[in-house]
């Protein structure tokens, strides 16, 4: 796991994503780590066993298991030189696909054509950091890096742009043409983005890295250019809803990062378990009514009234133990027995490279990792409440389990990045109004104000893998409206024992 970045971010108004990446070993047989959220929620949200299923939990939260794409900076994507660059891998894939046009080659080239706009991304947020880590200290450092944007992007797309007629061949098949068009309006959308990002720090002091904006702004209208000459729909413009930018911003996202994600197969885990215990609930149910009909029988005989009556009271609290037995095997099966269990599959090759499962349930506070539980503790003065009355614990587990030399040797994914995004609207429903008047004193006089009515909800993260655990935690301010902020409070780390 990557600890020097943010662990858990603001996704919207609504949504918190958490985002961990981890190393593969090539070199391993078999791979496992697992990842637990605990949510301590406050007993007032009315977030319980009752109110909130596993069905529940389940749809509001989305899961996103996809290798990294491969770093490669600016200069080394151009670089012809460089075997890793997907830049030199198009055009001998595409070399390859002419010589032999079979399926699997031509998804081979449309699978490199993602991957360069996915690199291409990664490098320029790369350069983009770099320049807020420069900017307000170092100018002239800031303005290398400026320059070398603008050079690297305009050099990676030109040589991108210069394989354009090679994929017009009309003997190449539609989808790869298409697929071409769609990768360099990305390309085109991505530059732009990134240049419009740069220039607007700098706008509030445009001297400090002299000529910058004037040269950001050159590449924003090259890029505008380029998609108007190539007939592409996405052109922002100012005074309209841009509703189709957008949109297609979105789908070629969803398209290029297509190459990254890891195809899944999600099933049920535990079914066969949980019949035979629903089974033998009422075959324990039938042993008990039997047994008084049997009893009755042979002491009162089988035309009496006394074995009328056992037969009827037996029958009725035959239904009533078949119901408590069943709960019983269904709430052992829902505290140890995995939920879900999903077959990961390499998006390029499609074998099975592992699996995830899954696991959601409320727990008591007994029951939780004495380092978790230290880690919330309860020291912040707007807690106090909880302190009286206990909070819910929701326990969410994730368990990885990936063969990684299943890889093809050649490939270039060394690393995952494990994704996990929360909605929380079912934890705002039973919140109060967010604004709630106070009286301050003003000049002598009472004064009515508005003030501010916020939840705070406590969330701690537990990451293992077979050389440590690490844990964090987070504090989400919210509101009947959504999630104002994330605060990052605390967290440790233990290496385990080789």
């Amino acid at each position: 796991m990557d600890e020097s970045r943010e662990v858990i971010r603001l996704h919207d108004e609504y949504q918190i994503e958490a985002k961990l990446d981890y190393e593969l070993h090539r070199t391993r047989r078999k791979e496992r780590y697992a990842v637990e959220y605990f949510f301590f929620l406050p007993e007032n949200l009315d977030v319980n066993e009752q109110t909130y299923t596993k069905k529940q939990f389940y749809r509001d939260m989305l899961l996103y298991i996809r290798f990294k794409a491969p770093e490669l900076s600016l200069a080394e994507l151009e670089d012809p030189s460089v075997e890793r660059s997907p830049l030199r891998r198009l055009r001998a894939k595409l070399d390859v696909y002419k010589l032999d046009p079979v399926p699997a080659n031509a998804a081979a080239l449309e699978y490199e054509l993602k991957i360069l706009a996915c690199v291409l991304k990664d490098a320029l947020a790369d350069k983009r950091k770099a320049f807020e880590r420069a900017w307000g200290s170092h100018p002239a450092e800031a303005g290398k890096v400026v320059t070398d944007t603008l050079d690297g992007a305009r050099a990676v797309a030109g040589r991108f742009r210069d394989m354009g007629p090679l994929f017009e061949d009309p003997s190449l098949p539609p989808s790869l043409r298409s697929a071409y068009g769609f990768v360099d309006e990305y390309v085109s959308l991505l530059i732009e983005g990134d240049a419009h990002r740069i220039l607007q720090a700098l706008q509030d002091a445009p001297s400090a890295v002299p000529g910058a904006p004037e040269q950001l702004a050159s590449l924003i209208r090259e890029e505008l250019e380029h998609r108007r000459a190539r007939r592409y729909p996405s052109i922002p413009e100012d005074g309209k809803n841009n509703e189709v930018f957008i949109f297609r911003l979105g789908v070629l996202k969803k398209f290029v990062s297509d190459a990254l994600h890891l195809s899944v197969r999600t099933e049920k885990e535990g079914r066969g378990i949980e019949q035979v215990g629903l089974a033998l609930g009422a075959g324990f149910a039938m042993l008990f009514f039997s047994a008084v009909a049997f009893y009755t029988q042979r002491t009162y005989g089988a035309l009496s009234f006394y074995f009328m009556a056992a037969v009827v009271v037996g029958y009725m609290f035959k239904d009533r133990i078949k119901a408590l037995a069943q709960n019983y095997v269904l709430r052992f099966r829902s505290d140890r027995i995995m939920d879900l269990s999903t077959d990961l599959y390499d998006p390029a090759s499609r074998e099975k490279i592992g699996a995830c499962r899954e696991l959601v349930h409320f727990v008591p506070e007994s029951r939780v990792d004495p380092v978790v539980v230290r880690l919330r503790n309860r020291d912040h003065i707007t807690e106090i409440e909880n302190m009286w009355r206990a909070e819910k614990v929701l326990h969410y587990v994730k368990e990885i389990g990936l063969s990684p030399r299943r890889l093809d040797r050649h490939s270039r994914k060394s690393a995952l990045t494990d994704i996990a995004r929360f909605n929380l609207r079912n934890v705002l429903l039973k919140m109060d109004e967010p604004e709630k008047e106070i009286l301050v004193l003003d000049g002598g006089r009472s004064k009515t104000v508005v003030g501010t009515r916020v939840y705070h909800l406590n969330l701690v993260i537990k990451f293992t893998d077979q050389f440590r655990i690490r844990y964090d935690r987070v504090r989400l301010v919210l509101d009947r409206n959504g999630i104002k902020r994330v605060e990052p409070v605390s967290g440790e780390s233990h290496e385990l024992p080789s």
